[in-house]
């Protein structure tokens, strides 16, 4: 009877955690399409954590690098449209996503995402062209 008590709380321990991990899921999906649809360095400044990594065609960047060449970028031409995710968590805060973009410019990202006092912020970030 005891281990079945044991058995039934651990169940309802993994399913819980299963449930957070979705949330989390949804939750760092929808930042990265706030993300994809931001323009300016002031949107996209809260989002990224200060000691930021990211790479790209253009070689290595941090923060202050990635802020401005969201001011000096133009506005897109269409809607953000990413699919392809796939989000794994490491830990309770971090998780690294990957996922393709077809607009406005064909790519695939790589995200790895931090939770900083229950907000999550980007603290590397690559991403490749898609060739047409």
């Amino acid at each position: 009877m005891r281990s079945m008590k044991i058995l039934g709380s651990l169940v309802g321990l993994l399913v819980i955690a299963g449930i957070a991990s979705a949330d989390d899921t949804n939750a760092l999906i929808e930042l990265d399409k706030k993300w994809g649809e931001s323009e300016g360095a002031d949107a996209l400044a809260p989002m990224l954590s200060d000691d930021i990594l990211a790479i790209g065609v253009e070689g290595l960047a941090g923060k202050a690098e990635m802020l401005e060449a969201a001011d000096e970028e133009e506005p897109a031409t269409g809607a953000y449209d990413a699919g392809d995710y796939q989000v794994n968590f490491l830990s309770d805060d971090v998780a690294v996503m990957v996922h393709s973009t077809r607009v406005p410019e064909p790519h695939w990202s790589m995200h790895v995402w931090q939770k900083f006092d229950g907000e999550w912020r980007v603290t590397a970030t690559a991403s490749v062209p898609i060739e047409e």
